[in-house]
C-alpha cells in the first residue's frame, strides 16, 4: 500500500516538474531578442570631399622697418628739443638744435679772413679778383723788368758802337735779370695768395656747414622711440664718444622676422600673402607679404628665418609685439573630412566606425586640420563612405546597428 502511494507521489512530482520545464523553455523563447532588437541606433555622416587650403603657422617678432639713432655732427652744449617721446616727424624736420653763437662768430670769423685776402687779390667792395697779370704787385715788378730788359739791349747796342764799357753791359743785365726775378716772386706771391684764398673759402664753407649742423634734422620720416638727451647738456658730436640724442623708427610698413619648420622649404617664398595676428587685437588679421627668406636652417630649432612686410598705416601695431603669422602655401583638391563627433580617441589610438549595410567596421585614422567641425582625414576613410558620428563608445568592429533618419532620434555620442 505504502509502495503504491509513493509511485503515485513520484510520479506527480515528475509531472509537475516536466510542466515547469516546459514554461522555462516557452519563457526563453518568447523573450530572446532578435538581431534587429541587438543592433545599435546611431547617427551617420558621409566622408565629404572638400578643398583645403594648406597653411604654415609661425611665430615671430614685429620690428620696425629702419631703426636710425640720432648723433650730433658738431660739439656744443644743447638749446632747444623740437620733439619728444612718441612724436612722429618727417624726413628733414628740425628735431633739436645745439646753441649758435660760437659757430656763428666762427663764421663771422673766416668770413673776414677771406674779405681780406681777396682785397690783396684786387677784388675791392665785392668785386671779381684780378688776373695774374693785373695785380699791383706784377704790374709793377713787369714794369721794372721790362724798362731793365729795355735798358740792356740798348747797352748792348752802344757796346758794339764802342760807346759803353763791356762792365755797362753787364751791369745792365746783371739789373735786368734781378727784375726778372722780381717779377717771378711776385707771380709766386699771386699765386699762393691764390691757394690761401681757396683755403680761407674752404673754412669758410666748413664754418657755415657747422653752423647749419648744429640744427639736427630727422633723417627718415618716422617716429620717436626714444629721447636720451635734456636742454643745457653737452653734445659730444664728430667722434667716436658721440652723444646719443634719440632713437627714431620708420614703424610704416612692420618687419615680422619668424622661424618656420625646416618641413616647409621650397614651400614658402617671397611674395607670398602672410596673415598676422597680435595679442592686441584678438580676432583681427593684419595681412603682408614675404619679402626674404633665409638661405639655411638653424641646427638647434630645425627652422629657417622668413621675414614679412606688413603694412601699418593706421599706427595699431607697434615694433617688438608678438606676432602669429599665417601662410598659404597650396590648396589640395578632393581632401577627406568628417565630422568631429565621427573621431573617436581610445588609449593613443584614433579610430572611426565606417557603416555599410548595417554593420560597423572599425579602422584606424589619421587626421590632420581642423576647420568649421570637420576633421581632415589624412589615412584610412574615402569620400563617400558613412561613418557613425553617436555611441562611438558601444560600437566594435562587426557590431549591428539601425542608422537613425536624424541625428536628433539619438542620444550624442559619449
Amino acid at each position: 500500500m505504502k509502495r503504491c502511494v509513493l509511485s503515485r507521489l513520484s510520479g506527480i512530482s515528475l509531472l509537475l516538474l516536466l510542466a515547469l520545464l516546459g514554461c522555462s523553455r516557452e519563457q526563453a523563447a518568447n523573450s530572446a531578442p532578435t538581431a534587429k532588437d541587438q543592433s545599435i541606433a546611431i547617427t551617420v555622416s558621409p566622408v565629404e570631399a572638400r578643398d583645403l587650403q594648406r597653411r604654415v603657422e609661425a611665430v615671430g617678432t614685429l620690428e620696425a622697418d629702419e631703426e636710425v639713432v640720432v648723433y650730433a655732427q658738431v660739439s656744443g652744449y644743447l638749446g632747444k628739443i623740437m620733439v619728444d617721446l612718441g612724436d612722429r616727424v618727417k624726413v628733414g624736420q628740425p628735431l633739436l638744435q645745439i646753441n649758435q653763437a660760437d659757430f656763428q662768430l666762427q663764421v663771422q670769423k673766416a668770413e673776414a679772413i677771406l674779405q681780406q685776402t681777396r682785397t690783396r687779390l684786387g677784388a675791392l667792395n665785392g668785386g671779381e679778383i684780378l688776373s695774374d697779370d693785373r695785380q699791383s704787385m706784377v704790374r709793377q715788378a713787369k714794369a721794372n723788368y721790362d724798362d731793365a730788359a729795355l735798358w740792356y739791349e740798348r747797352m748792348q747796342g752802344l757796346y758794339k758802337e764802342g760807346a759803353v764799357s763791356r762792365n755797362d753791359v753787364d751791369t745792365a743785365m746783371a739789373k735786368r735779370d734781378a727784375l726778372k726775378a722780381a717779377l717771378d716772386n711776385a707771380l709766386d706771391q699771386v699765386r699762393a695768395l691764390r691757394d690761401q684764398l681757396r683755403e680761407q673759402a674752404a673754412a669758410l664753407e666748413l664754418a657755415r656747414r657747422n653752423l647749419q649742423y648744429t640744427v639736427i634734422l630727422a633723417p627718415i620720416d618716422g617716429s620717436i622711440k626714444q629721447r636720451d638727451v635734456s636742454v643745457g647738456q653737452y653734445i659730444a658730436g664728430g667722434s667716436m664718444q658721440n652723444t646719443k640724442l634719440l632713437t627714431l623708427i620708420r614703424d610704416n610698413p612692420l618687419k615680422l622676422k619668424a622661424s618656420v619648420p625646416e618641413r616647409f622649404q621650397g614651400q614658402i617664398r617671397a611674395g607670398q600673402e602672410v596673415k598676422v595676428q597680435v595679442e592686441a587685437y584678438p580676432g583681427r588679421e593684419f595681412r603682408g607679404s614675404v619679402q626674404r627668406v633665409g638661405p639655411a636652417v638653424f641646427t638647434d630649432t630645425r627652422t629657417f628665418p622668413i621675414e614679412a612686410r606688413v603694412p601699418n598705416r593706421e599706427g595699431l601695431l607697434k615694433p617688438g609685439s608678438f606676432g602669429k603669422a599665417r601662410l598659404q602655401i597650396r590648396v589640395d583638391h578632393g581632401v577627406p573630412f568628417v565630422p568631429e563627433e565621427a573621431v573617436y580617441y581610445f588609449v593613443g589610438i584614433t579610430k572611426a566606425f565606417v557603416v555599410k549595410d548595417g554593420i560597423v567596421e572599425e579602422r584606424q585614422i589619421t587626421v590632420g586640420e581642423r576647420q568649421d567641425g570637420l576633421v581632415e582625414i589624412v589615412e584610412g576613410l574615402k569620400p563617400g563612405e558613412q561613418v557613425a558620428t553617436s555611441r562611438l563608445s558601444q560600437l566594435s568592429n562587426g557590431a549591428p546597428v539601425q542608422v537613425n533618419a536624424t541625428p536628433d532620434d539619438s542620444p550624442p555620442n559619449p
